[in-house]
């Protein structure tokens, strides 16, 4: 009896992960395509760089400053039902922007900057919500076969890179206003999969203390835990790095001459090695031993450094990004199931958000230092 209440239970999470999975595929795929013709737009509204620049800092900004105070409600109210209250927030704030857009009103420099900023905080303080939300649930709808899943979802979030960005500049090109239209209903349908998921995705009960308190918690938690500590600086000091190099290649291309088909293959082809990485992650798993995987991967980096410094050509560029991003989901993957498996359910949302927050806050400076540097 035991065995079959088991396995009904694990059927039963599958499907919930297969829907979370979907979600966030949808949700992603429409972000990336309106990502593109974001900028293009606001670009086309205003005539200026700096504009588009700063709008595009709003949506920063937006999640930075919502990210900690999402990452409480999260480990407070029923995941579920943030998660779909967030899609409908984001939808309603990306309608605005097809509504306009369609209809011709960004009439002038200040109306565009004003609607567009506003509409990308939104849509950054909605983004923040689902994805404390989504962290926290995780943990809950992940089969036991985690590591498995875990590679389902760094295949998706490479796969969307590199289809969304192509999506959007096609719709763009159909009309202005249809990559808005269909982040829109990319977040409606969004929010339709994450509202069929059974599980309660409720967080454990605790005693109610102030705001303040629980994210001082989450934050004293992640720096009193040495690996949880460790996974924060280490990879937000990689992504500093790898963020500042990656914009430096970009600029460098661009500085050379290189056609601007040619500088996004850059991303493309780091993409693409990204997708390969997290689609062979579970037989390396299978065959070497983690400590082996994280010592190897690191070194690599520093490899990669070394060959970057070097590198002249823009395919060179490509290459050397894609060869690290082959091997930076495996590693990924090692250290985001030991952090989901050493933190209580309770604390799920706001250690994720943490986490992420410092990571976002040490790589903002990251394309002005590359500047600066190139």
């Amino acid at each position: 009896m035991s065995v079959d209440v088991r396995s009904a239970a694990d059927v039963h999470r599958a499907r919930d992960f297969q829907l979370f999975w979907l979600s966030g595929t949808v949700d992603r795929l429409g972000s990336h395509a309106a990502g593109i013709a974001f900028p293009l737009m606001t670009l086309v509204a205003t005539g200026s760089p700096t504009a588009t620049g700063f709008v595009g800092a709003m949506a920063v900004a937006g999640r930075i400053v919502a990210a900690p105070v999402a990452g409480v409600l999260a480990d407070r109210w029923p995941r579920r039902q943030m998660m779909v209250a967030a899609m409908l927030l984001a939808a309603a704030a990306t309608g605005v922007v097809f509504a306009a857009v369609a209809t011709d009103a960004l009439t002038s420099i200040t109306v565009a900057v004003a609607l567009l900023s506003v509409t990308a905080f939104v849509e950054g303080v909605a983004q923040a919500g689902y994805g404390a939300a989504g962290s926290g649930a995780l943990r809950q709808v992940l089969p036991p076969d985690n590591q498995r899943a875990l590679a389902q979802l760094e295949a998706r979030n490479h796969a969307v890179q590199i289809a969304g960005p192509m999506l959007g500049g096609a719709l763009y090109q159909l009309a202005r206003w249809v990559p808005f239209l269909a982040d829109t209903l990319s977040y409606l349908v969004a929010a339709a999969l994450v509202s069929q998921v059974r599980t309660p995705l409720r967080p454990q009960h605790t005693q109610p203390t102030r705001l303040v308190a629980d994210l001082r918690a989450g934050v004293r938690f992640v720096w009193q835990h040495p690996f949880l500590r460790f996974v924060t600086l280490w990879a937000a000091s990689i992504n500093f790095i790898f963020g500042a190099l990656l914009y430096g290649a970009i600029l460098t291309s661009g500085r050379r001459g290189a056609l601007p088909l040619s500088t996004g293959l850059i991303v493309t082809v780091a993409s693409v090695g990204g997708l390969t990485g997290a689609m062979l992650a579970p037989r390396i798993l299978r065959h070497v031993r983690p400590k082996t995987v994280i010592f190897c991967s690191s070194w690599l980096m520093v490899a990669v450094v070394a060959a970057l410094s070097q590198a002249e050509q823009t395919w060179s560029y490509g290459l050397l990004f894609g060869l690290v991003s082959l091997f930076s989901p495996v590693l990924g993957i090692i250290l985001q199931s030991k952090m989901i498996m050493s933190t209580p359910d309770r604390m799920q949302a706001r250690v994720a958000t943490v986490m992420r927050t410092i990571g976002d806050c040490i790589e903002l400076p990251a394309p002005l230092l590359a500047g600066v540097l190139v």
